[in-house]
């Protein structure tokens, strides 16, 4: 091609955002602090949901005091923290790589969590596994609730943010 640099160590050269040989290639786009706050609290309840799993939700009242982690309760409540789990790591790890969730995909996301809330805490205070007089809510439980809330505030900031971006241009009259 007239050139005395084989493709290879050319396209090696090209850097983002800068020009090297003949090419230009687009910067990546800088997340603001308010995005990266957002990234931050969803992958940190996404790791914290984790964790409150195997933690003691439900303690025994009587004279054995046994626990139950976040396993041993209800089927459903397992399964919806199995699946805000990976909607947290989906929503992270896209923040991260530039792909955020936007409109009516941070809207489910938000929706599920409340949903997830809801059930937990009529899990935990309603209705606990062995009755609520043989069992009482062990710091497990909450932790998962703080979980289940910072998953959420980091959704509601990436559909905050993404408002944010969509509406930035001069007020209509």
């Amino acid at each position: 091609m007239g050139s005395d640099t084989p493709q290879g160590a050319r396209a090696a050269t090209i850097t983002s955002g800068r020009r090297r040989g003949a090419r230009w290639l687009p910067a990546r786009p800088v997340r603001s602090s308010r995005d990266n706050l957002a990234v931050f609290f969803a992958g940190a309840g996404t790791l914290l949901l984790l964790v409150a799993m195997f933690l003691p939700w439900y303690r025994d009242t009587g004279a054995s005091g046994g626990t139950v982690s976040g396993w041993g309760g209800y089927w459903f409540v397992v399964a919806e923290m199995l699946v805000l789990f990976l909607v947290g790591a989906g929503l992270a790890l896209g923040a991260l790589a530039g792909k955020p969730l936007r409109g009516a995909a941070v809207n489910v996301v938000i929706g599920f969590a409340f949903l997830v809330t809801i059930t937990v805490v009529i899990a935990l205070f309603i209705a606990r596994p062995g009755g609520n007089a043989a069992t009482a809510v062990a710091f497990g439980g909450y932790v998962a609730l703080a979980a289940n809330g910072t998953i959420k505030g980091g959704a509601i900031l990436i559909a905050v943010n993404a408002r944010r971006r969509t509406t930035s241009g001069p007020a209509l009259a």
